[in-house]
């Protein structure tokens, strides 16, 4: 099946089965502290970082990942799922009136892995709104996989063309 792009995708030329991009991110422990910060923007980045050290100094390496709260990974996928769809649609298209993302967290991601994103169309359709006026939705599935090819997170999405 096609791979789609954003230049070139509309709701005609798209089929069930066609490929989104693939986009591949590292974590680090700058990363994480990036999102961390974002997530908890009243607390100084240093004594977060501090707070985590001190609390999972003690931990297995396996279990570190935990430490993180699950909003600090649930921004982190969700802002990677939007640049996978930044690549297989237009901006205007993601944020539209009817497109949503549904975003599952599977498992705790650790300093080093490597996710990569990847994803298909499983459905279109039109759906009548109120009114005369219809939605034009094309329904993805995303997977956020480690290097191991564990799925870490998952996401359902509309977009809205």
């Amino acid at each position: 099946m096609p791979r789609l792009w954003a230049k070139t995708a509309s709701f005609d030329t798209i089929s069930v089965g066609d490929e989104l991009p693939i986009l591949v991110k590292w974590e680090t422990e700058e990363t994480i502290k990036r999102f961390r910060s974002l997530a908890s923007p009243s607390e100084d980045l240093a004594d977060s970082a501090q707070e985590t050290a001190d609390e999972t100094a003690s931990e297995p390496a396996g279990e570190r990942a935990t430490a993180q709260p699950v909003s600090v990974w649930a921004m982190a996928f969700t802002a990677y799922v939007a640049e996978l769809l930044e690549k297989a649609f237009k901006l205007p298209n993601i944020v539209a009136k009817g497109s949503q993302l549904d975003l599952e967290i599977l498992q705790p991601v650790n300093p080093g892995d490597t996710l990569v994103l990847s994803g298909s169309v499983v459905d279109k359709r039109v759906e009548q709104e109120s009114g005369l006026q219809e939605l034009r939705l094309v329904v993805c599935q995303v997977v956020i996989e480690n290097q191991s090819g564990e799925a870490v997170a998952s996401a359902d999405v509309l977009v809205s063309l």
